[in-house]
């Protein structure tokens, strides 16, 4: 467990360097998701969305087996890479920053969000360790919430958001002037307050009344958490005897809730 946090760290600082290229070159969106990534589970690496730059097609990615930071173009050419092991999170910024000075981009706009704390100290060395592990889960999670997707009948990127490094799915609901009223949003997340491990969690509001997530029946696999800084269904990596319990997990939770808001 120790060595998949790690890895969710190390991935979680870098991954912030995809999120600064989006803030760079692509339009900035409400919901901030020029910043997000996707795992792409048959190639081993985390790809931040493409941007034209020269007129190609270009995209920054993490490739996990190689433990390689590198730009490719849409033929697959890498344009420009960096290893990071034994380097640190101020040479990966340097060398990214040198990057976007040589294509033309001289004053950073930064991320829309702060983070608590650097997950890896700026002057502290990366290692690649977990990362088989964390490929594993990430593999584990996107194809959970592709099935979510399928089993609701609804429709959501399945994405990594640089925040707080989870990979989720968000199903928004509309009144009739397109405002958002309700929503649902699932994933997995890193080891945080709330969970000393990755965890998976589904959770929602209604904008016309508090959701009592206190009269939630009990699930057959995993738990409901009411607290002061969270209300939703949690199920810890431990927990997760296989996919059909993941399963099962997401569809009883998201039945119940889907139930609360379809009943205000």
């Amino acid at each position: 467990m120790n060595e998949l946090n790690q890895a969710d760290k190390t991935l979680h600082s870098l991954a912030q360097l995809i999120a600064l290229t989006g803030m760079q070159w692509l339009p900035i969106l409400a919901d901030d998701s020029q910043t997000n990534m996707a795992w792409n589970s048959k190639l081993h690496r985390l790809e931040g969305r493409p941007f034209v730059c020269k007129g190609q097609q270009v995209r920054l990615v993490i490739n996990t087996t190689t433990f390689t930071f590198y730009f490719v173009d849409d033929l697959e050419q890498v344009l420009a890479s960096f290893l990071p092991e034994n380097r640190t999170p101020v040479d990966a910024a340097a060398w990214w920053k040198h990057q976007m000075q040589t294509w033309g981009i001289s004053e950073i706009r930064a991320v829309n969000y702060q983070l608590d704390q650097d997950p890896v100290d700026p002057q502290t060395v990366y290692k690649p360790t977990g990362l088989t592990e964390w490929t594993t889960w990430r593999t584990i999670a996107n194809t959970a919430l592709q099935q979510l997707n399928g089993w609701s009948g609804r429709a959501s990127e399945v994405r990594i958001w640089p925040h707080h490094f989870d990979t989720g799915i968000y199903y928004s609901q509309t009144d009739a002037n397109g405002q958002e009223k309700a929503a649902i949003w699932a994933g997995y997340a890193i080891a945080d307050a709330l969970c000393n491990e990755p965890y998976f969690y589904l959770s929602g509001y209604n904008s016309m009344q508090p959701i009592d997530f206190a009269s939630a029946p009990a699930l057959s696999v995993g738990e409901w958490r009411t607290t002061s800084d969270w209300n939703g269904a949690l199920l810890p990596i431990s927990a997760s005897k296989n996919a059909e319990s993941i399963a099962v997990f997401f569809q009883e939770s998201y039945s119940w809730l889907d139930k609360q808001l379809l009943n205000r």
